[in-house]
C-alpha cells in the first residue's frame, strides 16, 4: 500500500513539473553573420564585439588582403572565401558579390547547423539583445533592424580605432551620410538573399526592437579616401547618397575630401 502512494506521488510530481515547467526560451538557437571585407581595419575587435554579443560563426569573403589569409583561417568560428574585387563599376558589383556571398553564407549554416543569418559590414557593429531574435516566432521568416551612424567629434586617423565613436544618429530621421533602410537577417530554412541589405521569404518580415545596427562609416580618413578612389570609375547617377557622390567627384583631392567628410561625419556639437 504505502509502495503505491509513493508511486502516485511520483507520477503526480512528474506531471507537474511537465505542466509547469518555464517552455525554452529560444536562446539555444545559432546566429551567424556573412560579410565581404577589404583592408578591414580592427577586424579582431570587430570579431570580439560580435563573439560577446552572442554570434556563433562567421562567413567572410576576404578580398585583396592576403595577409589576413592565416589569421582569419586560424578563428575556429570563421569560415573563410578568398576572392578578388575585379570590377567595372564598383558600387554595383559590390553588391552583387555581397549578395553571392549571402547565397554561399546561406548553404554553409545549413551544414553547421545555423538558425538565423545576418548581413553586415565589417565597420557596422550589432548592438542589443540577440535573444530578440532567436525568439522569433516560427511565422517570422526575416527581420530588419534600423541603422544608427557615427559622428566624430573630429577627422579619425589611422591611429584612431574604428570603433571609438560615442554619438550616434537615427538613419530614419534622415540624418546620415549613407544608407537609410537598415540592415537584415533571416531564417535559414526559408530565407534567400535580397541584396546586401534584406532577406526575403515567404512569411512574416518584422522590424526589431532591440538590436540595432551602429555604422562606423569607413572609419577613418584614409580608409575613406581608398573607399572613393575604388569608387572612381562608378556611374554617380546610379548612387543616390550626396556624400557619395561629393566624394567621388572630388578626384582623390585630399582637401576637397577632408571639407567633404568634415561637413557629412563630424558633429558640431
Amino acid at each position: 500500500m504505502i509502495l503505491i502512494v509513493i508511486v502516485i506521488l511520483i507520477l503526480i510530481g512528474l506531471f507537474l513539473v511537465i505542466q509547469f515547467k518555464t517552455p525554452p526560451s529560444g536562446n539555444d538557437k545559432k546566429v551567424a553573420i556573412a560579410l565581404c571585407i577589404k583592408n578591414p581595419k580592427n577586424i579582431e575587435t570587430w570579431l570580439k564585439l560580435h563573439r560577446d554579443f552572442g554570434i556563433s560563426r562567421f562567413y567572410i569573403r576576404l578580398e585583396d588582403t592576403p595577409e589576413l589569409i592565416e589569421y582569419l583561417k586560424a578563428q575556429p568560428d570563421v569560415s573563410l572565401v578568398v576572392g578578388d574585387s575585379n570590377s567595372v563599376d564598383e558600387y554595383v558589383d559590390l553588391m552583387s558579390r555581397q549578395s553571392k556571398m549571402v547565397d554561399t553564407s546561406i548553404e554553409f549554416c545549413k551544414k553547421d547547423g545555423i538558425d538565423w543569418l545576418i548581413h553586415i559590414d565589417c565597420d557596422e557593429v550589432l548592438e542589443g539583445n540577440l535573444e530578440e531574435i532567436q525568439n522569433l516566432p516560427n511565422n517570422v521568416g526575416t527581420f530588419w533592424m534600423q541603422n544608427y551612424e557615427v559622428k566624430y567629434n573630429k577627422i579619425p586617423s589611422e591611429t584612431d580605432s574604428c570603433f571609438m565613436g560615442s554619438k550616434f544618429v537615427d538613419c530614419s530621421k534622415g540624418l546620415c551620410a549613407s544608407y537609410a533602410n537598415g540592415k537584415g537577417g533571416g531564417r535559414v530554412d526559408v530565407s534567400l538573399s535580397n541584396g546586401p541589405h534584406r532577406f526575403k521569404s515567404n512569411l512574416k518580415e518584422v522590424k526589431l526592437s532591440s538590436v540595432i545596427v551602429k555604422h562606423f562609416e569607413s572609419c577613418d580618413f584614409d580608409q575613406y579616401i581608398a573607399k572613393y578612389k575604388r569608387l572612381a570609375k562608378s556611374n554617380v547617377s546610379e548612387i543616390p547618397f550626396p556624400y557619395y557622390k561629393e566624394s567621388i567627384l572630388a578626384e582623390g583631392d585630399v582637401d576637397k575630401l577632408s571639407e567633404i567628410y568634415t561637413k557629412y561625419r563630424v558633429s558640431n556639437s
